[in-house]
């Protein structure tokens, strides 16, 4: 029996939120096309936007990653030898997460005020 939900919960997961994108994304279709926007008009308009409105969000991204993983390393290598316990993954990774945030934000801050 717990199989069954299981898989009816994996499938609902799953396929929940693609419904509700492909019905949304028609109807929006519907009410431009009512609106009298033609499909070329809308194709080039999704053509036109920029992929990446703020261009610094993929620096943010890597330094979370990058010290997230230096953080579990850390903690990995903590827990192996000093023997502190399990507690310290989570708290290394938001030590570090926090650090390469504020990282971020020094350089985001110089990087606008010289633009």
């Amino acid at each position: 029996m717990t199989g069954v939900l299981v898989v009816f919960i994996v499938f609902a997961a799953i396929a929940g939120p693609l419904i509700v994108y492909f019905i949304g994304r028609q109807k929006e279709r519907l009410a431009m096309i009512e609106k009298g926007v033609s499909l070329a008009e809308l194709e080039g308009d999704l053509k036109a936007r920029p992929t990446n409105l703020y261009p610094l969000s993929s620096l943010k991204w890597g330094l979370l990653a990058g010290f997230v993983g230096i953080g579990l390393f850390i903690a990995d290598w903590m827990d192996h030898s000093l023997e502190v316990g399990d507690s310290v993954y989570f708290a290394s990774m938001l030590v570090f997460g926090g650090l390469a945030l504020v990282i971020f934000y020094f350089i985001a801050s110089k990087k606008l005020k010289t633009d």
